[in-house]
């Protein structure tokens, strides 16, 4: 495992908005068109996995860090576009319609999003979280977006307060 600082650095913090912003975009596709929202949460998976590595790759040491985390977050996110490719699988096969695909595949993503967490940093673990919970209530709550856009600011200003706090502590 890389040597992770606690605290965010700007990319760090750059990225992490974006990618709840960009969930926040994924929620509303899959609001108003939940048959093709699957498509942007495959590309959302990738865009994960970029950013992933962005983030590990600045924070990490030395070229044998450098090697470890690619290792590692090709292994982490192959297996995650393997589960997705399963998700498509169920669709083509019959087993789950087209609605579910999307909650499904954003199912995987913030499980892995979370696990990633471990190798590159809480905020992705937050993330993660976050992208359970919308999951959750995407299934449970028809007018949903309000209640996921009020509840991504509320992670995005506890990671910052966190953040802020252990830079003071240091």
């Amino acid at each position: 495992m890389i040597a992770l600082s606690s605290k965010l650095s700007t990319i760090d913090k750059i990225i992490y908005v974006s990618l709840v912003l960009l969930s926040l975009l994924g929620m509303a596709i899959t609001n108003f068109s939940p048959a093709d929202a699957h498509i942007y949460w495959l590309i959302m998976t990738l865009v994960f996995a970029i950013a992933a590595i962005i983030t590990g790759w600045h924070q990490a040491a030395d070229k044998q860090a450098k090697t470890k985390l690619i290792t590692s977050q090709l292994l982490h996110w192959g297996s995650t576009l393997i589960a997705v490719l399963v998700v498509y699988a169920f669709l083509h096969s019959g087993q789950i319609q087209n609605t579910t695909v999307s909650l499904m595949i954003l199912l995987v993503l913030s499980l892995s999003t979370f696990l990633d967490g471990i190798h590159v940093g809480w905020h992705f673990s937050v993330l993660g979280i976050l992208l359970a919970i919308s999951t959750v209530i995407v299934t449970y709550v028809d007018e949903y977006l309000w209640i996921m856009a009020f509840i991504a600011m509320i992670f995005i200003a506890i990671s910052f307060l966190w953040n802020k706090t252990i830079g003071h502590h240091k």
